[in-house]
């Protein structure tokens, strides 16, 4: 691995940059992180931030000489606040059960992102909500629960390791009657040859529904979506599927992939023949696929939070279309923030909210 010299923080642990690290390097030593790692904390994840202003760094920590985890952060230049904020999205990815490693690690994170000018560090560790003694250790290390969670801290994931059948059975009466509708009625699931075309098929369904349904905003551009498709698919991260009957596209999902996981990012549909449940079984046939592949973490990603898991939540239907695959719900800490130039840090936070939304303002996109 190409990095700089390990700086030992105590008599077990290292920290060092991986600087100039190839993507498939990062992405071995992430896949083999404890938990194995997030599509957020990817190689080609990282370079595709990079070409919206955000530098990646990578660190790694060892134990005893051995890859022990892994975080990469995102950093980007806060001015008028002088100096950068660092973003873990999804990360680390460390052995949260060894306090020491957890200490170690964010000691030598602290020290690296004050001498590069950074004055916050923000975290988003896929740590359950119910692991009260590591939310206890990060609040030692000197983290806060931060303003905003900026990904779902709330998702279903379903595991792909029994066989069909069971996952078959394991689905709600309804959701595994529509997928045996789909699939008597002729409709079939295909991932697209011709990129181009799919995504503007796709992105009309998106950009339709939005205008349609008064809770369903886009809060990024077109040119966005297209990039992060694109770019995240040529890398081998991304696939897109769609629906058909007798050749006509009805839906489609777009999803990510790395390692044994796999992430539903995006989903649209148009407004034809939906009494076929095109949706139903577009699921469906993705999971075999993804488990033909050796894929056996399934995360549909957003529900509501679980103090808003209740009918009047706008993503209530959303939870009940994704609730009837079989899923459990999985609630982690959510995003927390380090502060490392305490005045810095404290100015930032007073000007986040007005710089988030003259960030959406001027250019269309969300800041993070």
């Amino acid at each position: 691995m190409v990095s700089a010299q390990p700086k030992r923080v105590s008599a077990r642990y290292a920290v060092s940059e991986a600087k100039g690290v190839a993507g498939p390097e990062w992405n071995g030593l992430l896949r083999e992180a404890p938990g194995g790692g997030h599509i957020y904390q990817s190689h080609a994840w990282g370079e595709f931030k990079r070409t919206l202003g955000w530098e990646p760094i990578r660190l790694v920590l060892e134990r005893d000489g051995e890859v022990a985890g892994v975080g990469q952060f995102l950093a980007y230049n806060t001015a008028p606040i002088p100096g950068t904020l660092w973003y873990c999205t999804k990360g680390p990815w460390l052995p949260w059960d060894d306090g020491e490693a957890v200490r170690a690690f964010f000691e030598e994170v602290r020290a690296i992102a004050k001498r590069r000018g950074a004055h916050t560090v923000k975290i988003e560790p896929e740590v359950p909500e119910k692991r009260m003694d590591v939310k206890e250790l990060l609040g030692d290390i000197g983290f806060r629960q931060a303003r905003w969670d900026l990904n779902q801290k709330s998702t279903l994931v379903v595991d792909l390791t029994p066989p069909e059948e069971e996952l078959l059975a394991r689905m709600k009466s309804k959701t595994r009657y529509n997928v045996r509708l789909a699939a008597r009625k002729g409709v079939e699931v295909v991932e697209p040859e011709d990129f181009e075309g799919a995504f503007e098929i796709f992105q009309g369904w998106t950009e339709e529904t939005a205008e349609r349904k008064a809770n369903f905003a886009l809060r990024r551009p077109r040119e966005y979506f297209h990039a992060v498709m694109r770019e995240m698919r040529e890398a081998g991260q991304g696939h897109l599927f769609f629906a058909k009957h007798e050749g006509t596209p009805l839906s489609g999902i777009y999803v990510f992939t790395f390692g044994e996981k796999y992430w539903y990012i995006f989903g649209a549909a148009g407004r034809e023949k939906l009494n076929l449940k095109p949706n139903y079984l577009l699921q469906w046939e993705v999971m075999r696929w993804a488990k033909r592949r050796g894929i056996t973490h399934y995360d549909m990603v957003g529900i509501p939070k679980p103090e808003d898991l209740h009918e009047s939540s706008t993503l209530w239907s959303v939870y009940k279309f994704k609730e009837g695959f079989g899923g459990e719900i999985d609630d982690s800490i959510g995003c927390l923030d380090l502060p490392v130039k305490p005045a810095r840090a404290a100015a930032w936070y007073r000007l986040e909210p007005y710089y988030y939304r003259l960030h959406y303002k001027l250019k269309g996109n969300v800041f993070y």
